[in-house]
């Protein structure tokens, strides 16, 4: 554990930059720089040490790497993190000894009943996990209305768990504007990623990816929606992860219908970023050939609080 880091942004720049290496390119690492800066401006006036939620805490390398950090600030015991998977709260006990983890599921209004108030929330690639259960047999994919109807629940849960002035911050995946079915074509930059593509929509499992041959035999014709799903989940191919991977879809609300949700919910977002992640990578495997169409923005930061509670607060 750390203690009494100083409190200046150029110390915490230099020392998220090299902590979170690791994670260079995963959005988790957005999710941590946005809350370790929204701790460190409001624990000094909230006069003891802040507790946080993470719902879907996975192994713990969110919440338990801000524990970690700000020990100053937050109350480990007092913190905790809920997870359906009993092998990643298990990793997350052995790497964050101390930090109190519950096997659950989040979208239980009894055991959210049980947690008690905090002071932050986190939903950090959560809620896409709540949408993708919505998989329908009938289908042969997700039943989108009911997924969402769910997720727009979870996330009335979440809210519920907030102390009076608390803080929920969510990070996941975003649904491009437009129309889904729209299409585009792509080229790609050699077999390989050609080969992989084939790969990725033999299995994906949450929808049904389609796409037709151009006539140039390097270019396809697909929708904005599998194009999206193609570069926010191909890249767990050939690793461990793609066999849970495959069965999830990180998009299931546009920005606009997160912005409805947290309002349904009675909830003021102070601080939205939307994000393209991995765009460099992507650009050396394909290339979009329709005009007018770029790589989307197919992430979402988004910090807010009970809209009774006006005090803003300025990232950047």
């Amino acid at each position: 554990m750390i203690n009494a880091m100083p409190d200046n942004d150029a110390f915490w720049d230099f020392y998220w930059e090299t902590r979170l290496l690791p994670m260079e390119n995963l959005g988790k690492r957005a999710a941590i720089l946005a809350v370790s800066e929204l701790i460190r401006s409001q624990a000094p006036q909230a006069g003891r040490a802040l507790r946080l939620l993470e719902l879907g805490c996975g192994e713990g390398q969110v919440i338990g790497t801000l524990l970690d950090a700000h020990d100053q600030w937050c109350s480990l015991p007092a913190s905790l993190g809920v997870d359906l998977k009993a092998p990643s709260l298990a990793r997350c006990r052995k790497d964050y000894p101390g930090l109190r983890c519950i096997q659950g599921d989040f979208t239980d209004p009894t055991l959210l009943a049980g947690l008690g108030k905090f002071d932050v929330v986190l939903l950090v690639n959560a809620l896409h996990e709540v949408f993708s259960a919505g998989f329908s047999p009938e289908r042969n994919e997700i039943d989108v209305p009911a997924a969402k109807l769910r997720v727009t629940e979870a996330l009335g849960g979440a809210a519920g768990c907030l102390e009076a002035g608390g803080w929920l911050v969510l990070f996941d995946g975003l649904e491009p504007p437009g129309d889904p079915h729209r299409r585009l074509r792509i080229r790609f930059r050699s077999s390989l990623a050609r080969e992989n593509f084939e790969i990725f929509a033999q299995q994906y499992h949450p929808f049904r990816i389609t796409y037709r041959q151009a006539t140039d035999p390097h270019c396809i014709e697909l929708s904005q929606r599998d194009f999206t799903r193609y570069i926010t989940k191909s890249i767990f191919l050939g690793k461990g992860l793609w066999k849970t991977e495959r069965f999830e879809s990180y998009q299931y609300f546009t920005e606009a219908e997160y912005r409805a949700a947290f309002a349904h919910q009675g909830l003021e977002i102070t601080h939205l970023h939307t994000l393209t992640m991995n765009e460099e990578k992507w650009r050396r495997l394909v290339e979009i050939d329709t005009p007018g169409f770029r790589f989307p923005q197919e992430h979402i930061l988004i910090l807010a609080r009970p809209a009774q509670d006006r005090l803003e607060v300025q990232f950047y």
